[in-house]
């Protein structure tokens, strides 16, 4: 008897199971899944061609004649060659070097004179954290006035 019990438990069970799937539904649900992940995709690949677009846009327009007749994939090395360039000046000044085109005596020139006015070399300043260079920038204006 017991045996019994438990294999009607069992067919009850299963039976309730199958009861509550509707297949129809669930291939209706998975369909509009498939139908939105395909919508998101087409999406996002018209917002990277617009920000290509536009980034290719701003590189050429920073390049000029130099990006004249180049194609997508020339544009982007020149710019990032230049970008690169700019980025190494950069460093050179902030180290107290004199950047591409600038002779170092007259760099040192201008050191001189911002630290002969300052007090502190064009190094310091820039190490300065931003409420020391508020502060300093406030003590500039009384040494020497302001903007009126």
């Amino acid at each position: 008897m017991k045996r019994s019990t438990l294999a009607l438990a069992a067919l009850l069970a299963c039976t309730t199971v199958h009861a509550d799937y509707d297949a129809k539904a669930e291939a209706q649900e998975a369909a509009q899944r498939k139908a939105a992940a395909a919508e998101k995709a087409k999406q996002d690949a018209a917002m990277k061609a617009q920000k290509s677009a536009a980034e290719q846009k701003m590189m050429r327009g920073t390049l000029g004649k130099e990006a004249e007749g180049k194609s997508d994939a020339e544009v982007k090395a020149l710019y990032d060659k230049k970008m690169a360039g700019y980025m190494n000046d950069a460093k050179k000044a902030q180290a107290g070097v004199a950047p591409t085109g600038v002779r170092q005596s007259d760099m040192d020139k201008a050191n001189a004179s911002v630290k002969g006015m300052t007090g502190k070399s064009v190094q310091d300043i820039q190490k300065m954290t931003p409420a020391e260079q508020e502060a300093f920038a406030k003590q500039m204006e009384k040494q020497y006035g302001g903007a009126k």
